[in-house]
């Protein structure tokens, strides 16, 4: 976007919206810091980041992000690591 401010990454996803991904290693940012409605601004934790918006994690375990933006203990294709759990609700973000 033309218009963005330095450091601040803008892009559209509508929710419900058939979503391809081009994810790799290298374009990972991190994990959004809240949830968004369409059309609106998110915060990103990135690397070195803790979030503390998950459930469901095990503490000690290595997360992989997947194609459909969700986290797994299994690696995808591509193989890209989200982070690691801290507690059972947060994530501290790391890269590959």
């Amino acid at each position: 976007d033309s218009d963005a401010s330095p450091g601040i990454l803008n892009f559209t996803l509508s929710v419900g919206s058939t979503i391809t991904s081009n994810l790799t290693t290298e374009n990972y940012l991190g994990v959004a810091s809240d949830t968004v409605a369409d059309n609106k601004n998110v915060l990103i934790d990135t690397q070195g980041a803790a979030n503390p918006d998950q459930s469901s994690l095990t503490p000690g375990q290595l997360y992989y992000v997947q194609t459909n933006g969700t986290l797994s203990t299994t690696a995808g294709s591509p193989s890209v690591v989200a982070g690691i759990a801290t507690s059972a609700t947060t994530l501290l973000i790391t890269r590959s």
